[in-house]
């Protein structure tokens, strides 16, 4: 790569996404400069897929074997080449990598099957990617959550799958949003930093969290978001709303504790019941009161002027409001 640089990527599907942008790039860059688990990169890299098109080798050699290759290609694993390479070329690396080594698929393939390498590269680059949920599927916590959950009348789904989702039904990924923004407060993090709460998020969201809240969690979620998608009890229906349903449920959770003069320690098994009960019945007051505290902060940032779309959506986005509300 120090003397051809990108050219052996030209059949690659991706150039190079970086270092410290990428996630799966950091993470190799650290696997590789841990001296803990440096000798373990073989096991815990994917690998990488070249083709040539003219292979030797000495086979009468007994070790360090010299290959002489024409016109080798990468097709899949640049992000692993070229992340080695930095990793190599880094003047303050200071590393030995003896002992590192990294799974290498080679084929000899005619320049006339160009068919061929395509389909290689497709199928090498095309399997379903794992995402932080699937990662974190089978963490004790969710073990614990699917179970517990599972005791309240209701059912957890760890996994993604390409089934629908009944109304006793949870899903994670639903359960880490609602959370996020019902109970640790971060709504504006819950929509748009959606793809680290099975990431850097993870402990904020589930650490200490009961299978009660959770449930309770998603279920104020859901009516917040139902609203949104389709208006029914707040009426006239505010500008604001198709940005603010994880504020709404934010808000309706935190009065619905203190409703019941209740801590988010407080909800339990015990209770779980009079609570949803509660929501379900008086859904409407919870919406609307915090349609109005919503309102009540906006008109604190901008006055009576008008308020375009984009700044709404904005506003939101940044969480700005969390300053105007009542937030416990």
């Amino acid at each position: 790569f120090n003397r051809n640089h990108d050219l052996l990527l030209e059949r690659n599907i991706r150039r190079y996404l970086g270092l410290h942008a990428n996630r799966v790039n950091a993470s190799i860059h650290q696997t590789l400069t841990d001296v803990n688990k440096q000798n373990n990169f073989y096991f815990f890299n994917n690998g990488i897929t070249m083709v040539c098109q003219k292979f030797r080798h000495n086979a009468l050699q007994g070790e360090n074997y010299q290959l002489k290759l024409e016109n080798i290609q990468v097709i899949n694993g640049g992000q692993t080449c070229k992340t080695i390479q930095h990793t190599l070329n880094d003047p303050g690396n200071r590393h030995s990598y003896d002992n590192v080594y990294v799974l290498l698929r080679l084929y000899e393939l005619a320049e006339d099957d160009q068919d061929f390498i395509r389909e290689i590269t497709y199928a090498t680059n095309s399997q379903n990617p794992v995402d932080l949920r699937d990662l974190k599927s089978n963490d004790p916590i969710q073990y614990q959550l699917e179970t517990g959950i599972q005791a309240l009348g209701y059912s957890y789904k760890r996994f993604r799958d390409d089934a629908s989702t009944s109304g006793k039904q949870i899903t994670s990924t639903i359960t880490a949003e609602a959370v996020m923004a019902v109970w640790r407060k971060k709504p504006h993090q819950s929509k748009f930093r959606r793809k680290e709460l099975f990431g850097k998020l993870y402990k904020k969201v589930f650490e200490h969290l009961t299978p009660a809240q959770a449930v309770l969690a998603v279920l104020v979620f859901r009516v917040a978001e139902n609203e949104r998608k389709r208006p029914v009890y707040i009426k006239p229906e505010p500008s604001f709303l198709p940005y603010s349903a994880h504020y709404m449920a934010m808000l309706m959770g935190q009065e619905l504790l203190d409703k019941h003069q209740l801590s988010l320690k407080g909800i339990s098994h015990k209770n779980l019941t009079a609570l949803i009960q509660d929501l379900e019945e008086n859904k409407s007051m919870y919406l609307n009161n915090a349609a109005n505290l919503l309102q009540n902060a906006l008109t604190k940032i901008y006055g009576k002027r008008d308020v375009s779309l984009q700044q709404l959506s904005a506003t939101f986005r940044r969480g700005d409001l969390l300053e105007y509300l009542p937030v416990a």
